[in-house]
This record gives structure tokens, sequence and C-alpha cells, in this order.
């Protein structure tokens, strides 16, 4: 008892000094976007599917002012439709100093390399970070840090034990499964179940709609680089058709054997994370949503989580080919208060305290010590993984931009993509057209650039 009081005593301390010494700064600073903070509101919310009731935004807002007692925050949250052309007339506003999930759009976020060069233990926190290119800023084959990553959302793999059970084959280590072992078993669990007797498929992939996600990591998995870049998008060259692309396409597309005929329409998923699920294998976006919904229906024992199966070859090679997308931060670049906002984004992926809150409002924390705590709110079967991803990922494993896939740079990339995909699962395409059609349409969209 008297260690536990002595900490207490050494934590006001600490409270009180770094008080006092942020009693100096004073201001407004002004927060504007979608995302985390628009979804759980000032006062908090319950998710009426779920039941998971989240603390709202007031609580980061209170710990602020215990640091900094002089800065106001202004939240201003906005709905996700047409969030990007929001986000831009803001900014030229002049009226924001943090855009809420704005480092996609980097013509007005203040890139954050002298930041992190002065505070390089920020970046050592995370698991993730809103890295992009610009060639204005450094060559087009180097990241550059937007935003502060501060959830996180790793695409896991959610399988069915009962199913594997059924069927007495094993389940998978996370740590070592390459992308031989997920298709094999994709095979052996569709059929009919021998306990129930009910078909049973053995895969479901990110759905029809978003198809596209699916070539992100599996063209990871393959290692499938497909950029040279240039000293400018309109000078770099995309290789797309090439016998390695055709594997990764093909791959995909094999798994129309394995899946529910319903996948193309957005039915497959009408049972899953129940207990009437049919399906062995399901790769989910959205991994603290999944579990909050197997845990709603009271079927935990059931499921579990994995991540995605290990990167074959080249620099990331045994790394997981899982990605993430985020919730990040980034400074306007017409702020006129770019180290107080810098001061903020720090402490919403450093502080104690925060952590707890994003924990509590169903996130996935990008700061690793915090992500590592999920065990508290998750049985170890959805925890470890989800840790896992975080903590082994290289920062620049985001969904939008990587040498394999790129979706902001290159016209129509990410639907065509989505497009032959589609085509290809129910056998309108094979690999050679899909790859004709994605590559002219990268042709005539760099070619306009070099007009």
């Amino acid at each position: 008892m008297k260690k536990f009081i002595a900490l207490l005593v050494v934590f006001a301390l600490i409270f009180s000094l770094a008080s006092v010494a942020n009693a100096e700064e004073s201001g407004v600073l002004r927060l504007y976007g979608p995302g985390l903070f628009a979804s759980v509101g000032p006062d908090g919310t319950t998710d009426v599917v779920t039941g998971v009731t989240k603390p709202g935004y007031n609580e980061v807002i209170a710990r602020w002012n215990e640091l900094y007692p002089n800065v106001t925050l202004q939240i201003e949250t906005i709905p996700w439709d047409n969030w990007k052309a929001a986000l831009q007339t803001a900014a030229l506003s002049g009226e924001v100093d943090i855009v809420l999930h704005g480092a996609s759009i980097t013509a007005i976020c203040e890139p954050l390399n002298e930041y992190l060069a002065a505070e390089p233990e920020v970046a050592d926190a995370v698991g993730m970070m809103a890295m992009r290119k610009s060639v204005d800023i450094a060559p087009l084959d180097t990241y550059v840090p937007f935003g502060l990553t501060v959830t996180c959302d790793p695409i896991v793999v959610c399988l069915d034990k009962e199913i594997f059970e059924h069927y007495g084959v094993e389940l998978p280590d996370f740590t070592t499964w390459t992308l031989a072992d997920l298709a094999s078993l994709a095979e052996k669990l569709t059929g009919t179940d021998p306990v129930t007797g009910e078909q049973t498929y053995g895969i479901s992939l990110i759905e029809a709609a978003s198809i596209n996600k699916n070539y992100i990591w599996a063209s990871r998995a393959f290692n499938n680089v497909i950029y040279e870049w240039g000293d400018s998008i309109a000078t770099t060259k995309v290789h797309f058709k090439t016998e390695k692309t055709a594997e990764v396409l093909n791959y995909i597309a094999n798994f129309s054997k394995y899946s529910n005929p319903d996948y193309i329409e957005g039915l497959d998923r009408a049972v899953t994370f129940s207990s009437d699920n049919n399906v062995a294998i399901c790769i989910v976006e959205g991994a603290y949503g999944c579990y909050s919904k197997i845990k709603a229906n009271g079927v935990e024992d059931k499921f579990c989580f994995v991540s995605l199966p290990l990167i074959q070859e080249g620099e990331f090679a045994g790394i997981t080919s899982s990605h993430m997308g985020d919730w990040n931060m980034a400074i306007c670049k017409t702020s006129e208060q770019k180290d107080l906002a810098w001061k903020f984004m720090k402490f919403m992926v450093t502080d104690p305290v925060v952590q707890e809150w994003l924990l509590a409002t169903a996130s996935v924390p990008s700061n690793k010590e915090a992500s590592g705590r999920l065990n508290q709110y998750m049985s170890a079967d959805f925890a470890d993984a989800i840790s896992f991803i975080v903590r082994t990922a290289p920062l620049q494993f985001s969904a939008s931009a990587n040498n394999c896939y790129d979706s902001s740079n290159f016209g129509t990339f990410l639907n065509d993509v989505t497009t032959v995909l589609n085509e290809m699962f129910q056998g309108n395409m094979d690999a050679d057209a899909a790859m004709d059609y994605v590559q002219n349409n990268l042709d005539q969209y760099l070619a306009t650039l070099q007009k």
C-alpha cells in the first residue's frame, strides 16, 4: 500500500509540473473533419446492434485541459459524405489547425519530417503512420509522413473453429502460415460439414464492392512491385502486365471455387459471425467491429482471429501481408499554430489517458503499447492477432499507397482493379484480358500527364 501511495504522489507531482510547464501555451486550437470524434460525439454513444457504449470526446478535451489549461479545443465534426471536398474548403478558409483524417489530401497538409526528426520517439511509439508520396517533398520512391495515425484498422482473418474441428483440420499458425496454406485450407473446408451435414464455404474475401482490397494484400504477399518511380508521376512507369501480376489475379480469382455464390451480390455474409455461420475463413475489414458482432451474438468461443499470410519474398519477407486503414490527424498547411497542433497530435498518440479512452471506444490504438492491451477488452483469441499486426507491420503498410498498389496517383486504377477482379471471379475474363484492360487505362492516364 505504501508503494502504491508513493506512486500516486510521484504521478501527481509529474502531472503538476507538466501543467505548470504548459500553462504558457494559450489560444484556440481548431479541429475539423470526419472519423472517431464524429462517431462517438461529445458525450458518447451506444451501438444499437452490439450494445457497446463508447465514451465521448469530451473526455479527451478534459484530459487536454488538465495538461494545457489555457488552450481551448474547438472540435467540429463532419460525416464521411463528401469529406474530402469539405476538408479542402475548410483548409482554404484558414480557420483550421488540425485536419481530422486529412493526410490523404497532401496539398492541404504540413509534412511532419521536421517534427519527427526532432522527436523520433513519436514514430517509435506507433505501429502505423499516414505515409504518402509527394514529389515536392521527396523522391517518389520515398514515403513522406503527412499525418499521425491515431487509430488503425488491420485486415484480419476470422476463423470458425468449429468448422475446422468438424473437418479435422488444424488452425493455422499466423506467425508462419503462407499463401499456399490459405488456398489449401479454403479448398479443404468447402463442402458438406461432416458433423452438421450443412454446406460450408472455405472462404469469404473482402466484399465484391471492395474486391480491390484483396489485391492489396495479395500483391503485397507476392511482392508484386509494379512501380518504376520517376522524378514525377508523369515519368513513372507502371508495369501491371507481368507474370507476377497474373499470378496475383489468378490467386484471388481461384477462391471463387470455395466462395458462396452470393459473394458478388454482397449477400454471402448474411449469417457470418453468428451460430449459423457457414464460412470457415472470412477476411475482414473492421476487426473491432467484427469482434463486437461476435460478442453480441454470444459466440466468442466459436471464432478466432489470425493475421493474413506472410509476405513471400523481397524487403518485407516474413512479415504479415495484413495492411491497415487508419484514422489520422494532420497539421493544416494554412494554420498559424503548427507547433501547437503538433503537440496535440503527439498527445493523441502518446498520452496514456487518451490511449485508455481509445480502447474504451472500441478502437485499435496505433500506439503499440496500448494496442498490446487489447486483451483487457477481448480474449486473446482475437486480441493477439490484432496486436501482432500493429506491432510488426512497417509504418508504410497502409491501404492507400505502397509499391504494389497506389489508389491516389494513377487515375482510375482503383476502379479498374475492382472491375477486372469481379469479372474474373465470375469467369467472364482471364488474367491476360484483365491486365490489358488495367494497363491500357494506366498508359492513357500517364500519357495525359506528359502533355
